[in-house]
């Protein structure tokens, strides 16, 4: 039911602080604090939850009394203090919850998480995980553990791919400078050489005299 507390809980390894805040119906697109829907994070309002010394961090979330609406929101836990709209060098878990007038079902991020950074130059090249769009580089976003196929490709490079393991708690990297493609190398002309009238000429010159030499020896 809408008004219970839940608990929203994750790994984080190397931060201090998770910024919090949710999309859904009704709300600023760039997402608002859990604790206010009135606040917007674009004006960098947020909830925030403190990461313990082994990485973990966990937050009580009271829905009571709070305007929201019954209906599916996403909720994003974030390493730094960056909107929906500005998570490209973040790291960041969504987490979805659907509230309900007769009770509350959610999808908690307790689950065992790590971590991918993808530092592939150039920057801005295209990063897929397991064929999804997952950014572009450099990027850093939290998985689930397990294994996982990254592709990286940029126009006019090679493009690149391996996969990955992700384990609980620690940070998988790949750092890596795709290679430019190279321009085919033109093949080289050939010159033909157009026959010299001198030359023909002196062909000629070298016939008649020995035509010359001959008659002079038959008389």
């Amino acid at each position: 039911m809408i008004g219970e507390t839940i608990t929203l809980a994750g790994s984080a390894p190397g931060a201090t602080t998770i910024y919090l805040y949710m999309t859904g119906p009704n709300l600023d697109s760039a997402g608002v604090p859990l604790h206010n829907p009135s606040l917007r994070a674009a004006d960098g309002q947020f909830t925030t939850a403190k990461v313990s010394s082994s990485g973990r961090w966990e937050y009580k979330w009271n829905t009571a009394g709070i305007g929201l609406d019954a209906g599916t929101y996403t909720v994003y836990a974030v390493d730094r203090a960056v909107d929906r709209r500005n998570l490209r060098d973040a790291s960041y878990k969504t987490i979805p919850v659907t509230l309900r007038t007769g009770g509350i079902t959610a999808s908690f991020a307790t689950e065992e998480q790590g971590s991918l950074q993808v530092t592939v130059q150039p920057y801005g090249s295209r990063v897929e995980i397991d064929g999804e769009y997952a950014g572009e580089t450099p990027l850093g976003i939290s998985l689930p553990v397990g294994g996982y196929a990254v592709d990286i490709s940029h126009e006019g490079y090679s493009p690149f791919g391996m996969n990955v393991v992700i384990y609980d708690g620690y940070t998988t990297s790949i750092e890596r400078t795709l290679r430019p493609i190279e321009s085919p190398t033109p093949l080289p002309t050939t010159e033909t050489i157009p026959p010299t009238p001198e030359a023909s000429g002196w062909v000629v010159a070298l016939i008649g005299a020995a035509l010359w030499v001959g008659v002079t020896q038959r008389h």
